[in-house]
């Protein structure tokens, strides 16, 4: 039977919606269904502005009109099984709801020392014999609550009970693959960092494919307060360790190859014979399966991956950030990608698109002279804005040539009186702003940002947002902030809701959490 057949009005072709029998026009409507329906979602909306047939099709076919109904939410039908399709659209509607009303949901944490790590909760026990993994349940995807202990007892030991301060460690989680990457940070400089592959549901075994149960080979660190930052992303993991060096590196977990590496330095200075102040400038993320971004102060940098390890990769281009006024400097602060976790122990309604995940930056803009026009400067970069550059001739970009229109500018001019924590998941970006000389609470922004959305007010009422002591413009001009060389453009599309928390809050798939 025809989907469409009860909606669509008889042609003179006998029921089908093209007019022609030539190339596409000539196949049942039931095929083209299913042949379209193997696009996604942002080739099947450029489908459906070829013709007025092709518009009909997708409109009408339930299964073509659902995908775009997600699409436009940025979210992905759940997996078969579970809730109906309607029940799904319904859940989905009540989502989307809260972000027309500015009334999202939010939960509170397991408890204040749990770490977020993108929509998951860690908790590491004081002996460090236990780690506690906690997902919360969401407010509309259906997704249950579920906790995963993993027994860190047999690790090598780092230390010894007489050490007032335990190492420390840094993790990242992949549900699906039934990961823990698990990096153990030692205290004695002499010592090199551990890292583990292990399985959540192992009670703290080997993973079963890993290569190696410690596969790390950096080096020693050199620092008394060391920090690291590990990302999964399928087979690769990369690590970022700040040491006496910054060492990034990207693994390839299930052989244990080296895919790319990099390293800079602490600089020694001269004058007072002494090491320079270290400058925590530099990060790396994985981007997809071939290619690695660098963030070194104040520009981005594409690498490509290394075919068979052991090898520094090969730079494919260099993203320019916006050109800075004379006499300003930006440095690095942090930086972000969280991909939403899949769920595939459950039948979600829906869940968070992961091709819509955000690299989010913080960049401390400060004057040589002037400290009341200093800034905190956050880019929210789709990343597929990013790799749309890696196959272009040019290496080098300026920011028009990129990102005045794939990407977000957030300005948070500094100010004593408040503090600003920014947290991401997916294409979702969360700005608590807390003011100590206001009433209790904090001011939270949340923004979505992707193709396909519009904020409720127009780009140009956007920059007077008198709750909240930051700037979201389409348009950066002299008049607008001191800190750019000229005019500087950001037109990703966007939304944003605002609410007032206790606390500061993270980000769930679909709601927040304090």
């Amino acid at each position: 039977m025809n989907p469409l057949s009860q909606h669509a009005t008889p042609s003179p072709c006998g029921g089908q919606l093209f007019a022609n029998n030539k190339g596409l026009g000539a196949l049942a409507n039931e095929l083209l269904i299913r042949i379209l329906g193997e696009l996604d979602a942002t080739d099947l909306v450029s489908c459906s502005k070829v013709n007025r047939a092709f518009k009909t099709l997708v409109d009408e076919a339930p299964s073509l009109r659902n995908k775009l109904v997600f699409h436009a939410a940025g979210m992905r039908e759940g997996p078969p099984g579970g809730s109906s399709i309607s029940e799904r659209l319904a859940q989905l509607a009540e989502y989307e709801s809260t972000w027309k009303t500015e009334t999202i949901p939010t939960g509170q944490r397991p408890s204040p020392d749990y770490s977020d790590a993108g929509g998951l909760f860690v908790n590491l026990d004081y002996d460090q014999s236990q780690l506690v993994i906690r997902r919360p349940a969401s407010f509309f995807s259906g997704v249950p609550e579920k906790a995963w202990i993993v027994d860190l007892s047999q690790l090598p030991e780092q230390g010894g009970p007489e050490l007032e301060l335990l190492p420390s460690c840094s993790y990242a989680v992949d549900i699906a693959q039934d990961l823990l990457v698990l990096m153990v940070l030692p205290q004695d400089d002499e010592e090199y960092p551990d890292c583990y592959a292990l399985s959540l549901s192992g009670d703290g075994e080997t993973h079963p494919l890993a290569a190696y149960r410690n596969f790390y080979d950096g080096s020693i660190l050199g620092l008394s307060n060391p920090q690291a930052d590990i990302e999964i992303f399928g087979d690769l993991v990369g690590c970022t360790v700040v040491g006496m060096d910054i060492c990034m590196s990207v693994y390839n977990w299930k052989t244990g190859a080296m895919v790319w590496c990099e390293s800079e330095s602490d600089e020694f200075d001269d004058e007072f014979e002494d090491m320079g102040e270290m400058e925590y400038h530099t990060r790396c993320h994985i981007l997809d399966s071939t290619h690695v971004l660098k963030i070194s102060k104040y520009d981005l940098t594409v690498y490509r991956t290394a075919a068979r390890g052991g090898n520094t990769g090969t730079l494919v281009c260099d993203l320019k950030m916006p050109a800075l006024g004379e006499g300003f400097e930006a440095s690095y602060c942090a930086s972000s990608v969280q991909r939403p976790p899949e769920t595939p122990d459950c039948s979600p309604h829906f869940e968070c698109d992961p091709s819509l995940t955000v690299l989010v930056v913080e960049y401390d803009v400060r004057h040589e002279s002037s400290q009341q026009d200093s800034a905190l400067l956050v880019a929210v970069i789709p990343i597929s804005t990013i790799l749309a550059q890696v196959h272009g001739r040019r290496r080098k970009l300026s920011w028009k040539d990129w990102g005045a229109r794939g990407a977000r500018l957030v300005l948070l001019p500094y100010q004593t009186s408040y503090s600003a924590s920014i947290r991401t998941l997916g294409s979702r970006v969360a700005v608590s702003v807390s003011d100590p000389s206001a009433a209790p609470g904090v001011n939270v922004a949340v923004l979505d940002v992707r193709e396909g959305v519009k904020h409720a007010k127009d780009g140009s009422d956007a920059k007077r947002e008198e709750t909240l002591p930051f700037l979201i413009l389409d348009r950066y001009t002299e008049e607008d902030t001191p800190i750019f060389e000229g005019p500087v453009e950001a037109k990703m599309p966007y939304r944003m809701v605002r609410t007032r928390c206790d606390a500061r809050v993270s980000v769930l798939c679909d709601g927040l959490c304090t």
